[in-house]
């Protein structure tokens, strides 16, 4: 099945980003949000959220190329620095291999945690690094120079670090994805609702040492002007955002912010009681189906954030080991899991913003008009909770905490 995948995602791009020679030129669009923004913070700007001032010194940055404006909380900036130092075309490369390496490091550290047969963990991660290349989430992040193989990598060592018992590893990786998308955070009220509460210590702590550094160094104001942005910020109804606050908005009108809010924060609470009541009834030790309410989690959260494009949806990982792992259980388990992996493959084989080739792009156009994408996640969540009420009546074979 994955080298399946991996043969369909080869042939959807005749032209790779990573085989093109003028790559840091044609490339790179959001990753100089990143850049630029904290060249301006460095510079000593005193708003980079919204003035007109950050506009200009962006367009200056890109010789007129892009304007932009701040669109992360302050301590994100922080991980920025070292890059920021660097021009843009070297800090782009810089940025896109070393989520590269740090994916590959995920994939395997959570193959090898969730499937106990070496080679066969060892060949899965393979094939799934490779998947982060070829496959239209994958070359989205690499185009546009987004965080989505950071953001894989950090979650995929917070579940491992989590479920072995080391929250204090645990607490600082989820600080990580939850800076660089804020939607982690809710991962939270599962450590919470498995008594592991020092994960959130970690965690919170982390992002209150980091924020404090980050207002000891650029000055506490751009909180206010950050709390400010995030007000104004609508949600936007574009097609290629998939989360369901795109499709109200959609339906609903840009302008009904205050309500789409209100909205979000009613969904959020009630798919969290949902996902807390599944837990208590069907949870586990085993590592497996911890993967399973951990993904739920993750999905829950992309599916409810204001903005879930395709990039972010390499996070599918999580959940697609957490079906390899199922299937590997036994012959009970192994229709189910490979359904389960056959979701997250199609998902990923389906979605993409990459010109790609005419086919490829008219169908990804449907996908994100017809909310395809939207519907996968939801059926993908919907496989986890299923995944864990099959395995909920066996003994766990493997404690975690």
């Amino acid at each position: 099945m994955l080298v399946l995948l991996l043969l369909l995602g080869w042939y959807s791009f005749p032209r790779h980003p990573l085989l093109l020679d003028d790559l840091s030129e044609q490339g790179g669009y959001d990753y100089f949000y990143f850049f630029s923004t904290t060249r301006a913070l460095e510079a000593g700007l005193e708003e980079v959220y919204l003035s007109d001032e950050m506009g200009r010194f962006s367009r200056e940055l890109s010789e007129g190329r892009w304007e932009i404006r701040g669109n992360h909380p302050l301590p994100f900036y922080l991980l920025y620095r070292p890059l920021a130092r660097l021009d843009f075309q070297t800090g782009y490369l810089v940025h896109l291999w070393l989520g590269l390496g740090l994916y590959a490091v995920g994939v395997a550290t959570l193959a090898r945690a969730l499937i106990p047969e070496p080679r066969l963990a060892w060949t899965i991660s393979a094939l799934l690094t490779a998947g982060g290349l070829l496959l239209g989430p994958g070359v989205d992040n690499l185009w546009l120079g987004q965080v989505g193989h950071h953001l894989t990598f950090a979650l995929a060592m917070t579940f491992v670090l989590g479920s072995a018992g080391r929250p204090a590893g645990a607490g600082f990786f989820l600080a990580l994805a939850v800076l660089l998308k804020l939607y982690p955070a809710l991962l939270a009220l599962y450590y919470l609702r498995r008594g592991n509460w020092q994960v959130v210590a970690w965690m919170a702590g982390t992002l209150l040492a980091l924020g404090l550094i980050s207002g000891l160094t650029w000055g506490f104001g751009h909180y206010a002007h950050f709390l400010e942005w995030a007000a104004r910020t609508g949600y936007r109804s574009v097609l290629s955002n998939q989360s369901l606050m795109g499709l109200l908005a959609l339906f609903f009108g840009e302008e009904a912010g205050p309500g789409l809010k209100a909205f979000n924060l009613l969904a959020l609470t009630g798919a969290s009681a949902g996902l807390l009541a599944a837990g208590r009834r069907w949870g586990g030790d085993s590592r497996t189906r911890q993967a399973l309410e951990f993904s739920a989690w993750i999905l829950a959260s992309t599916i409810l954030a204001p903005l879930s494009w395709a990039h972010h949806h390499l996070v599918l990982l999580l959940p697609l080991l957490a079906f390899a792992a199922l299937a590997y259980e036994g012959p009970d388990h192994r229709s189910f899991g490979f359904l389960g992996m056959g979701l997250v493959c199609l998902t990923w084989l389906l979605e993409g913003e990459v010109v790609t080739r005419d086919w490829v792009r008219t169908l990804h156009y449907q996908v994100c008009l017809w909310r395809v994408g939207l519907a996968m996640l939801g059926m993908v969540m919907g496989a986890c909770l299923v995944g864990m009420a099959r395995t909920a009546s066996q003994k766990d074979s493997a404690p975690g905490t």
